[in-house]
């Protein structure tokens, strides 16, 4: 599931760059994997979902910087 909380305790631990960077590359193949097979409605809203996560985890509003429309990032 994309975002999937496992391995995690909630944030109480920091994680490493290498974790960071290895979560962000497993979610971009899954982004890439989800827009293959899914309409372009479900596939804008999954990001934009992803997007509100990652800001609410990382309180960087992720989609100003990543938009659904820039092809460059997903």
């Amino acid at each position: 599931m994309l975002l999937s909380a496992s391995g995690q305790n909630g944030g109480e631990d920091r994680a490493t760059d290498d974790e960071v960077v290895a979560a962000a590359a497993a979610l971009g193949e899954e982004l890439a994997a989800a827009k293959a097979s899914s309409s372009e409605f479900a596939f804008t809203t999954m990001v934009m979902q992803c997007n509100d996560a990652i800001g609410d985890r990382t309180g960087i509003d992720y989609g100003s910087v990543c938009g659904v429309d820039d092809d460059g990032c997903c």
